[in-house]
């Protein structure tokens, strides 16, 4: 049988701000990629066949652009939401640890109902 269950809150603080520099990276890198092939211009020309394979192209491009930054923002999301719970979870224990020493007894045993 378990003696109870441990939250390390500071381990959920730290990892919610790795998972958020991750997130800001991603964020960063998707900016760069983003500049250089964009900076690029249409290399593939202007002719049928390099219209063609301009439009594909930037369709591509602009889906995959947005799918790494809904990643990034994803990441960041969650980083923020671990924050919560972790606050969160340390606020219940702190409420129930005040309850708990509120209801004991001379003795040192709470009062049985």
């Amino acid at each position: 049988m378990s003696d109870g269950i441990e939250v390390d809150v500071d381990a959920l603080h730290s990892a919610a701000a790795s998972i958020a520099t991750t997130g800001q990276q991603l964020g960063e890198a998707v900016s760069g990629l983003e500049s250089t092939v964009n900076g690029a211009g249409n290399p593939w020309g202007a002719d049928e066949a390099g219209s063609l394979f301009g439009a594909v192209y930037v369709e591509v491009l602009t889906h995959a652009l947005d799918v790494y930054r809904s990643m990034a923002d994803q990441l960041l999301e969650a980083a923020e939401n671990l924050d919560l719970g972790a606050d969160a979870h340390e606020a219940t224990d702190l409420a129930n640890a005040e309850l708990f020493t509120r209801m004991e007894l001379p003795s040192g045993y709470a009062a049985s109902s």
